[in-house]
């Protein structure tokens, strides 16, 4: 496995968010044990803004530079809604985050397994920013929307995005529905934020599972139905948004679900290309020994 990481998506902080630098603190010790081969993401270049808006629309970029540049300038937190803040660094973070991403896709074919510990997530985040909800759920691009549209211009024929993160990706679902050959699989809890993904249609595969699911019907969702779906699709590439809040050990999680879940998707997903990028997850200890067990599944 191949882990593309750079120091910089850690400057994206905020202190007091839940969403902090921490979480990266955590996967690096992860990493720096295990010493997976690790590359850096590629230079930041002006190309970085029409990757950005392969998914996003232009007014959208704009506005957010805008928010980039004030952070920058004026050295302090701007919170663009009642979650999602940018710190004075953030636009580093989230340049890199899209650049690390866009270099695992082109690397895919060597490696196999790639993961990328994007900062700040990106799930939440529609083409416009806020997707029929209240705020952008601390996201600001959308890395795995990006990186699916950038490997469908890459001439992949078949992408599938999994988001196994708690939250349902409104934002990537905004985004992809209804674009040929990209689709959408999301497992996530009902009746929390965004409210959203609660029907499938078209290209989107949306399985809204009860507060307290367990393991055993965590799984018998993945075998029976996900799996099977993802076997049908036959995907040449697969982006996973990774969140760790599924968990039932973290702070936001509604679940009974351990790492006997996460070690059943990453076992179902070792015969395909596949890309794991960082969406949520708040309790440091579950990030930490998250992160080794997905390196450890894919060490071969």
């Amino acid at each position: 496995m191949l882990v593309i990481y750079s120091k910089d998506f850690s400057l994206h902080n905020d202190p007091n968010n839940i969403e902090n630098a921490m979480r990266l603190r955590v996967i690096e010790k992860a990493i720096k044990q295990l010493k997976p081969k690790i590359k850096k993401p590629s230079s930041i270049s002006k190309r970085i803004i029409k990757y950005i808006e392969l998914a996003h629309d232009k007014e959208y970029v704009y506005h957010i530079r805008e928010f980039f540049h004030e952070a920058y300038k004026k050295n302090k937190i701007i919170y663009i809604d009642g979650d999602t803040y940018i710190s004075p660094l953030t636009w580093k973070s989230a340049y890199k985050s899209v650049m690390g991403v866009i270099r695992a896709i082109n690397l895919i074919d060597k490696y196999n397994k790639v993961f990328v510990p994007t900062r700040p997530p990106g799930h939440h985040a529609g083409r416009f920013g806020i997707a029929n909800t209240i705020s952008q759920g601390f996201c600001i691009f959308n890395n795995v929307a990006i990186g699916a549209l950038y490997a469908k211009n890459k001439e992949f024929n078949k992408i599938l995005i999994l988001d196994i993160d708690l939250h349902h990706g409104n934002g990537t679902e905004d985004i992809i529905r209804n674009i040929e050959n990209i689709y959408y699989i999301s497992l996530h809890s009902k009746y929390i934020y965004p409210g959203t993904g609660m029907e499938s249609y078209d290209n989107i595969y949306n399985f809204p599972l009860e507060p307290q699911t367990t393991d055993t019907e965590y799984m018998k969702i993945l075998e029976n139905k996900v799996s099977k779906l993802i076997s049908s699709i036959d995907p040449n590439l697969i982006l996973v948004s990774l969140g760790f809040d599924t968990h039932m050990r973290d702070p936001l999680s509604t679940f009974n679900v351990t790492f006997r879940s996460y070690k059943r998707i990453f076992d179902i997903l070792r015969s395909y290309r596949v890309v794991y990028i960082l969406e949520g997850g708040y309790n440091l200890n579950v990030l930490y020994r998250g992160t080794r067990l997905l390196i450890k599944t894919n060490q071969f």
